[in-house]
């Protein structure tokens, strides 16, 4: 039987199709021995899982259960920013997760977006649900698709409730369906894009923004960071972050400079996981310096 799930392994509650989704995953990588085999889980779900963790082993079970648990922040893949939240992978480079830019609001489910190819995200759900439908759609237009892939590709719509098909999320031309972002803004609070549309922007009370309308004018580095730290100082982090992400999607390579007060903006909103987050992704970007 498939272990208790333990909801510790995002920093906010995980939406149940996901929980139900990793129980029958678990279920199926137990062999015939009750042996736990982590290969047989990849191979067959290889399309959809790159959990960071994983859920406790049931009790009597700890000898044959690799430890897979994890107490460190999950990396944040290349081009993404912290407040997307990886869940699975398509097996491209490409992350699927979650879109949440408020972990403080504890949503109890969020929208899906595929990202780390490129700057910004691309939505492909409204919800948990809608994500899992379009990555199982996916799962069925991959070339030299296996009868037993087919199997499980059913077996998870069955027991999900979901309704894949190879034309799902595709127009009839060929090109991706586009999905509108739709995040629950709480009453008095605001929910500001980014200037080029790569992101997700920001959502944070209304009197963490200045009251002008943003314009993010680009300019030199060190512009920037003072207009950024400036903000600050006044109590508005929340356009000094939004000023901040803009300036990485325009610039990458920006990022040693721009953390210390990208993370300050996370710590003044309330938001230590989304710091945290940041951190993980100092020594990919040292890295791309050399």
């Amino acid at each position: 039987m498939p272990p208790p799930w333990v909801d510790d392994l995002f920093s906010f509650p995980t939406p149940p199709p996901l929980a139900k989704l990793v129980g029958i995953a678990w279920e199926h990588a137990f062999t015939d021995e009750d042996m736990y085999d982590q290969d047989l889980l990849i191979t067959h779900y290889d399309f959809m899982f790159d959990l960071e963790a994983a859920p406790d082993a049931p009790d009597g079970w700890e000898s044959t259960y690799p430890d897979m648990r994890q107490n460190h922040v999950p990396p944040v893949p290349l081009f993404a920013t912290p407040e997307l939240v990886q869940f699975g992978h398509l097996g491209t480079g490409t992350y699927v997760g979650w879109v949440v830019p408020a972990p403080e609001l504890r949503g109890t489910d969020h929208p899906v977006a595929l990202f780390g190819q490129e700057p910004g995200a691309r939505i492909i759900g409204r919800d948990t649900r809608a994500g899992l439908e379009w990555m199982l759609s996916f799962g069925l237009r991959r070339e030299n698709l296996r009868d037993d892939d087919c199997a499980l590709i059913a077996r998870l719509a069955a027991e999900l409730d979901l309704h894949p098909a190879p034309e799902h999320g595709i127009t009839p031309d060929g090109f991706d369906v586009v999905v509108p972002l739709e995040l629950a803004v709480p009453s008095g609070w605001r929910h500001e894009p980014d200037v080029n549309g790569a992101g997700i922007g920001v959502l944070a009370p209304a009197d963490a923004f200045t009251d002008r309308s943003y314009v993010y004018a680009g300019g030199w580095l060190d512009e920037i960071l003072a207009d950024a730290d400036r903000l600050l100082d006044a109590g508005f982090p929340a356009t000094a972050l939004l000023e901040l992400i803009d300036a990485f999607h325009d610039e990458r390579d920006r990022f040693a400079h721009l953390h210390p007060l990208w993370a300050r903006a996370y710590q003044d909103l309330g938001r230590p996981q989304l710091a945290a987050r940041l951190e993980t992704m100092i020594p990919m970007y040292q890295r791309l310096q050399h």
